[in-house]
């Protein structure tokens, strides 16, 4: 009988002795075959409190302990541990003749059978083959239910691509709808078939031309790998993402009301820039200006994937709409919520701009979703420490922020109403701002920087983007700098300049319309000739004409 139980039962095992009594405990631990049983090592305690302590660090396999001592019963003892660990032990307890109400109790608690005292050791080793038998049983039950959530948790990814291309990738069937949104609520995904929703598409710039195949995947993996983590850190919002058949990351955004897509803009440009950054990949991104409901998704798409296809006419790595990249360049709305453009807001703006962008505080605070006055100004301290390191790092002396950041904290932790913590940020914006005043670099002398750059290289796939990385602000900056300094945005600045070399190219018979078109900067010679026609109120060929030149188109 005790052999057969030791090859059956191989697994190492430990039980924990509880009594009181150090001759029972001490006994039991010496005398008894535990090891025939496959339990490798017995363990003691003299009471309840210290057995809960063993329990806690060794978690034994058996508790075998008496139900009546000093300090802790077993029967606490089982509940309290019961509590903590809710399978994988058992535990048996030992009784008089007169225990049988208490024994009823620790049954009802979990322990699995009892014995009288004085100990029967046959009766012990009845007991512990059944115990073993159950507790194998329930390791295989968990394994398998393990190993069951392993399969459906490595299935998931592709069962949400496949309803999900099917919804978005496939023309809308009403008779499908029952099984598509059963199959939603499957993956918790049902939120789709009841609210209005964004689209964005975000492509890898030129993945065909990248010719091994492991790396066109690793791009992607990369460009998925940073939308998700963009997503959990920057966005307050439902959304799912996935790949598309074509090798595109589509994202589903909830979007109740239009004026989201403004916050989904940010969220697509910051998508580009991190991916540029860790993936040292060149993507673009199209936002679609429909919203709709799951039965649009079809023909959102449709649209996007044409917005998409503009970067053939206005270059890639950039976010598209269906306003065209034109009017996406002009874009100078400041977002709070990006570091660089707030610290070129106290390098190069006014005290008004500051006070104005100031308006944008309350949606940042909104969109963090937190609801005690603790954790908005934790968050806020840290903003304000990131943002007083980033100045420091571009030339602003003042470092007592360094010295004693907790005086930050204790200054925040005094004001809990928005618009007090509100003035309180605007006061150390407008101070760090008069801080950078005394430094010798103007706008002036950026803008002249910003000029020179774009004579050089107007006939390139100009960039807003290029422009303000090669003088070092933002985007945003450019654009508000540029407009400041110049009078003219930088779109409309880019488009003087290269229609005026356009016209000097026509007067001549040695260039082809066409050759005009790309020496100036445009691929797509029918969107030169709009341009030109806008700007001079003639096509290129009217104009040649009026310069007495025909024939040469």
């Amino acid at each position: 009988m005790i052999g057969e139980k030791n090859g059956e039962g191989g697994s190492a095992m430990l039980v924990l002795i509880v009594d009181d009594e150090w001759e029972i405990r001490e006994g039991l631990r010496r005398n008894f075959p535990w090891d025939a049983y496959g339990i490798t090592e017995a363990i003691t305690a003299e009471d309840g409190d210290s057995a809960l302590e063993l329990a806690r660090t060794r978690q034994p396999d058996l508790i075998l302990t008496d139900i009546r001592m000093k300090r802790m019963s077993g029967l606490e003892l089982i509940e309290r541990y019961g509590a903590e660990r809710a399978g994988g032990w058992k535990a048996i307890v030992i009784s008089g003749y007169d225990d049988f109400e208490m024994v009823r109790s620790a049954m009802k608690l979990g322990a699995m059978d009892y014995l009288l005292k004085p100990i029967n050791t046959a009766d012990l080793g009845a007991i512990l083959s059944r115990m073993i038998d159950q507790l194998q049983k329930e390791k295989r039950d968990r394994d398998n239910e393990m190993l069951l959530q392993s399969h459906v948790q490595s299935a998931l990814p592709k069962m949400r691509e496949e309803v999900l291309r099917e919804l978005v990738e496939t023309k809308y069937n009403a008779y499908r709808e029952t099984r598509i949104a059963h199959r939603l609520r499957t993956l918790e995904l049902d939120w789709l078939m009841d609210e209005r929703l964004a689209l964005l598409l975000l492509e890898a710039d030129d993945l065909k031309a990248v010719e091994r195949r492991e790396e066109r995947n690793l791009i992607l993996f990369g460009m998925g790998n940073v939308v998700r983590q963009t997503l959990e850190e920057d966005c307050a919002y439902r959304s799912v993402l996935y790949e598309d058949g074509k090798h595109r990351w589509v994202l589903l955004l909830d979007c109740p009301e239009a004026q989201r897509l403004e916050q989904y803009k940010e969220l697509g440009q910051l998508c580009i820039r991190r991916i540029n950054k860790y993936v040292k990949a060149n993507v673009s991104a199209a936002l679609g200006c429909t919203i709709g409901h799951a039965s649009d998704l079809n023909a959102m798409y449709t649209e996007t994937e044409e917005i998409l296809e503009q970067k053939a006419v206005y270059g890639g790595n950039r976010l598209l709409t269906g306003l065209g990249w034109e009017s996406e360049a002009e874009q100078d709305n400041l977002s709070l919520r990006q570091p660089a453009e707030v610290l070129d807001l106290i390098r190069y703006g006014t005290d008004e701009e500051i006070r104005t962008a100031m308006e944008l505080f309350v949606d940042m605070v909104q969109g963090w979703s937190f609801t005690q006055i603790r954790d908005i100004q934790q968050r806020i301290f840290e903003w304000l420490l990131d943002l007083f390191k980033k100045a420091w790092q571009h030339g602003w002396a003042d470092r007592t922020w360094e010295r004693n950041p907790m005086a930050v904290w204790e200054r925040l932790e005094q004001f809990d109403t928005l618009e007090s913590l509100k003035d309180q940020v605007e006061q150390a914006l407008l101070t760090i701002a008069a801080g950078f005043r005394t430094q010798s670099v103007s706008p002036g002398q950026i803008i002249q920087a910003a000029e020179r750059f774009i004579r050089d290289r107007y006939a390139e796939g100009l960039t807003l983007q290029h422009v303000a990385e090669e003088v070092h602000v933002t985007p945003v900056w450019m654009s508000k700098l540029f407009k400041k300094e110049t009078g003219k945005t930088f779109l409309e600045y880019l488009t003087d300049l290269r229609m005026e070399r356009a016209k000097r190219m026509l007067e001549s018979v040695q260039f082809k319309v066409y050759e005009v078109s790309s020496q100036v900067g445009y691929k797509d010679p029918v969107h030169f000739a709009k341009l030109f026609k806008k700007q001079t109120g003639h096509t290129p060929k009217e104009y040649r004409r009026l310069q007495g030149i025909a024939g040469h188109d």
